[in-house]
């Protein structure tokens, strides 16, 4: 008999606990289905951001169509270029029980300016008559800009980007519109 007890209340148990998961464990908010989008994308984890698009858009664009689009050099610059990149998602509004839109705002290097300014720099100068002179002049330019940029920081651009989500099911997703036909680009 008090097996049965105790048999009966681990059932009634773990079913309270299974029906607490089916209520609300997995459920997803707009706000943090677009920050795990644009961590996952700013990282280059293309995999990964990809899960995070409508399946309207994942059926429009195949996972590798999607990272093929994406694939970068792999060289040390582009493997580190987010650790000089950052965002912040600025609002994001639910507009009725299946639609929501966010605003992120990107902080990215303004390599614009930067190059303008070292080549500008670089080009008026008076570059010395002996090959190894000009290299040590190279790197005593190139190195006065790392060190103002180490030391003021690197001009940056500012810009938004407004995102689309939808709800599916009980999780939100990133609406590109690639299945709508529309010529969106994340």
């Amino acid at each position: 008999m008090r097996c049965s007890l105790i048999r009966g209340l681990f059932a009634c148990g773990l079913c309270l606990v299974l029906a607490g998961c089916a209520s609300g464990g997995d459920e997803s908010k707009p706000g943090e289905t677009l920050d795990l989008y644009v961590s996952a994308y700013m990282n280059g984890n293309y995999e990964e951001a990809w899960q995070h698009l409508s399946s309207e858009d994942r059926s429009a664009r195949s996972l590798e169509a999607y990272i093929a689009e994406r694939k970068d050099s792999g060289t040390f610059l582009a493997r580190n270029l987010h650790r000089l990149m950052g965002y912040t998602v600025r609002d994001v509004a639910q507009v009725d029980e299946t639609h929501a839109c966010g605003t992120v705002e990107f902080s990215i290097p303004d390599f614009r300016a930067i190059v303008g300014e070292v080549s500008g720099a670089l080009e008026a100068a008076a570059y010395p008559e002996s090959a190894l002179e000009n290299v040590s002049f190279v790197r005593r330019n190139v190195g006065a800009f790392e060190q103002k940029y180490q030391t003021e920081g690197i001009p940056r651009r500012m810009l938004q980007e407004k995102f689309e989500l939808i709800r599916e099911g009980r999780q939100w997703k990133i609406r590109a519109g690639w299945g709508l036909g529309e010529p969106r680009r994340r």
